[in-house]
């Protein structure tokens, strides 16, 4: 899928989805991003996020990545982001004041909100 740059791509196999984000995450790419995690989250147990490290995000993409990582907490499954975080992400989450939050209450594996946490972002 290409919208304004955004390529976005999907892999699924061994229960396992590896979602690729494209170059933008922002409030007119966003609703195609959530549909793709629903799908990823649907197909496996294991959802993997890949980021550009260019990426734009705005607060849409942060509020998607929080809640999809409580929805795949709430089915039993895992989202996990892969790589380096993107700047852009790193500086949402400090524009946000979301760094000063401990991991989700509700998922402690992998946040967006604090990189670091218990688990670091895979590599």
């Amino acid at each position: 899928m290409s919208l304004g740059g955004l390529l976005m791509e999907q892999r699924t196999m061994n229960n396992e989805s590896i979602l690729t984000t494209g170059d933008r995450l922002t409030i007119e790419t966003i609703a195609e991003f959530i549909g793709r995690l629903r799908k990823g989250l649907d197909a496996a147990t294991t959802v993997f996020l890949e980021f550009d490290p260019q990426m734009e995000m705005d607060i849409t993409a942060l509020q998607a990545l929080c809640s999809a990582c409580k929805t795949a907490a709430a089915e039993g499954k895992q989202l996990i982001p892969r790589g380096s975080p993107p700047q852009a992400l790193l500086d949402l989450v400090v524009a946000a004041g979301a760094e000063s939050h401990e991991g989700c209450s509700i998922d402690t594996t992998s946040c967006f909100r604090q990189f670091g946490g218990t688990n670091k972002w895979a590599n």
